[in-house]
């Protein structure tokens, strides 16, 4: 035994003042030994002797070193506030006159203020002048409904409809919450709507009867009335979505079920589904309104609420539809798509919602697990009905705050549509009179540029909580002007069928002259490239009459492209709407025009109007026009009343504002008013707009 050993065995333990001071920090090799540590920098002794390397953990602050800690984030978060505190009032240089800055930002109380004499004389509902709104970081969100968001808007609202007080809550919410929530307590498309069945009896393909099942006839669907709604498919739908191929579905689908019958096989349901939105278009553009408001017939047509026209051949598709969901191929897509279609024309978003992330999954299989020959028709085939689920994705992105699937990461290898397939007559008649090829590629370019806008937009206001240079944290001036100057260019590089003045939006394209043999066709498929128009607007804001009825859904097609155009514009300008609500003293005289761009951009949008207006069963993204018109509604009601962005309005909009912005306003509100009694979005839209605008309770 050495002399250590027999010295720590013959003497008593030492007590722990004879040890001294525990180790504060021991290194990690004396921690892992369990042996006392010198703690000698940078080696303690063990490691030393050792030769090992010697590393020592951070010290774990103590509490009171957290405190201290604490506080100094704290001073460190007070120095940069006070930084940004401008050292003198700001000198009107900019637009307008010298206006305070906001400070305090309003709570989601219950209680109202009390009356003085300021707020006693102010309009109803008009943000008190009184309370200010803090000025927090503009944080772009493409959906609407994240706008109501916005201080100055919460405070217009607290006053306006404090009833509404959960609803406000909720819109802090995801985009898949807001839409379920808004969603529930909506009555399903009720299943005892169907049509009646007999055995089929007659002759059938090897293809039939290698399916197997017994196959039904519908006595209702006769020869001629099933190539009438394949026709009214083909001629509205096909034509804004067009990822079917009218010449395969005659010849085959269309052959085989008239001659053998329905199964539960692709063929059956494919045609169901066609059929059912055959009917809707028929009945939505010409059936009987479901209600009216004061003489004036609903928009809403065909069928009621609860039943729409087509659904009993859509019932026959839901009862087949399960046996055809095991496949990821272009059928497989085009069921899934044309169901979604179904559901937002009936205004069920969540189901119209689930459906497209399905056909949207299915195509990133179809895509990912296949050989695809992208020069085909079929290829070509498949492109179509790619871009149309990620339209359909996209928009509910930007519209709802709905999660994307991931399909838009495939866009380089499928590459834009080429229309390359030949043409059967009916198609090709329909292009010459509305110019759908156009149209379907001008607005998937739009879509494309959009996209960009938003995600510009977007992480110029998220990548840092440091203000732009003026304090607002915004996008600047000069970065939003050149996102506008995009829009200008698609603008410009459309094909001379589709261009019209800005001067007359409702008006029919107006061409640019050509020089030489150039040939411009009319585009107002009811007249003959030798007449011209007869002096009245492609578009009307006479809601009371009968709407004219262009064939090929033309006026819809021109509505879809110049609206969706002009709420881009109001998108890329709204910024400048934020600045003047909420930092007024910092507003430039370019903030200000950027300010009254996006109040002009909200005139008399074509959607509005009729006669595309008037068979709102047809309109594609139903589920996302309610809110942008409720959202534009808040920013006009706050140009009567806001300092600032009634200076804007009455010194920079100009004469041409004042005579439209009552009637787009009606217009709006129409369009609300019409959807509520059937659409829940629309409905909570119009409970808000009740009362800020005064409306009727009923409407």
């Amino acid at each position: 035994m050495d002399s250590a050993s027999s010295a720590g065995s013959s003497n008593p333990p030492l007590t722990r003042a004879q040890r001294g001071a525990i180790a504060t920090q021991a290194c990690e090799t004396c921690r892992s030994r369990k042996q006392k540590c010198d703690e000698q920098r940078p080696k303690c002794g063990l490691c030393q002797r050792m030769k090992l390397e010697c590393r020592y953990r951070e010290p774990q602050p103590t509490k009171k070193d957290k405190t201290l800690v604490e506080i100094l984030d704290r001073l460190k978060s007070l120095e940069g506030k006070v930084d940004r505190i401008p050292l003198r009032a700001p000198i009107p240089t900019g637009f307008g006159p010298p206006q305070s800055s906001p400070s305090s930002q309003p709570s989601f109380q219950t209680e109202t203020e009390s009356s003085s004499p300021s707020s006693l004389l102010r309009p109803p509902h008009q943000p008190s002048t009184t309370t200010s709104l803090k000025s927090q970081p503009y944080r772009h969100a493409t959906a609407a409904h994240k706008m109501l968001t916005w201080p100055a808007i919460q405070q217009l609202l607290l006053q306006a409809v404090p009833s509404n007080i959960g609803d406000l809550k909720s819109l802090e919410l995801q985009g898949s919450a807001f839409i379920v929530r808004m969603q529930k307590g909506s009555p399903n498309l009720p299943l005892d709507e169907n049509l009646q069945e007999v055995p089929f009896v007659g002759m059938q393909s090897q293809a039939t009867r290698t399916t197997g099942g017994a196959r039904t006839t519908f006595p209702a669907l006769t020869r001629d009335f099933m190539h009438r709604l394949a026709t009214a498919y083909f001629d509205t739908f096909n034509l804004i979505y067009p990822f079917m191929d009218r010449q395969n579905f005659l010849s085959d689908t269309l052959s085989r079920v008239q001659t053998e019958g329905f199964n539960g096989d692709t063929d059956s349901v494919l045609a169901l589904l066609v059929f059912a939105l055959g009917e809707l278009a028929l009945e939505g553009s010409r059936g009987h309104p479901i209600e009216g408001h004061e003489g004036r017939a609903s928009g809403v047509r065909g069928g009621t609420a609860i039943k729409p026209p087509g659904l009993a051949l859509f019932n026959e598709a839901r009862k087949r539809i399960g046996f055809v969901l095991t496949e990821c191929d272009l059928e497989n897509v085009q069921i899934l798509s044309l169901a979604a279609l179904y559901y937002e024309s009936c205004s069920r978003h969540v189901d119209f919602w689930r459906l497209t992330v399905s056909a949207s999954l299915a195509c990133q299989v179809m895509i990912n697990c296949n050989t695809i020959d992208w020069d085909s028709p079929k290829g070509d085939l498949i492109k179509r009905a790619y871009w149309h689920c990620v339209n359909m994705e996209t928009s509910l992105h930007l519209e709802l705050d709905l999660p994307l699937t991931g399909l838009l990461a495939l866009e380089g290898e499928v590459g834009m549509p080429s229309f390359n397939n030949t043409f059967c007559e009916a198609d090709h008649r329909a292009n010459q009179a509305s110019h759908f090829e156009a149209h379907y590629t001008s607005q998937l370019a739009l879509r494309r540029v959009c996209n960009d806008l938003h995600n510009n937009i977007y992480e110029s206001t998220t990548g840092s909580d440091m203000p732009s240079g003026d304090g607002s944290t915004g996008p600047t001036a000069s970065s939003l002007k050149q996102l506008a100057s995009r829009l200008t260019q698609w603008r410009g590089m459309l094909p001379r069928e589709l261009q019209w003045s800005e001067e007359d939006s409702a008006g029919y394209p107006t061409p640019q002259q050509t020089t030489g043999s150039g040939f411009s066709q009319a585009l107002d498929p009811q007249l003959s490239p030798q007449q011209s128009h007869t002096g009245r607007p492609l578009f009307s804001s006479d809601l009371n009459s009968e709407p004219v009825h262009y064939p090929y859904l033309y006026d819809l097609q021109v509505a879809l492209l110049r609206t969706r155009y002009y709420y881009a514009r109001y998108m890329v300008h709204r910024p400048f709407v934020y600045k003047a609500l909420h930092f007024p003293e910092q507003m430039t005289q370019e903030d200000a025009e950027g300010a009254a761009e996006c109040l002009r951009s909200c005139l008399k949008w074509p959607l509005t109007l009729s006669p595309t207006s008037r068979r709102k069963r047809l309109v594609p993204y139903l589920f996302c026009w309610s809110q942008n018109f409720l959202g534009i509604l808040l920013i006009l009601h706050m140009t009567r009343y806001n300092p600032m962005l009634r200076d804007i309005r009455t010194q920079l909009c100009g004469a041409r504002f004042e005579a439209e912005v009552n009637e787009s306003v009606e217009l709006m509100l129409d369009w609300i008013r019409d959807l509520k009694g059937s659409d829940r979005i629309a409905m909570w839209c119009w409970k808000i707009l009740q009362g800020t605008y005064n409306l009727a309770e009923q409407g």
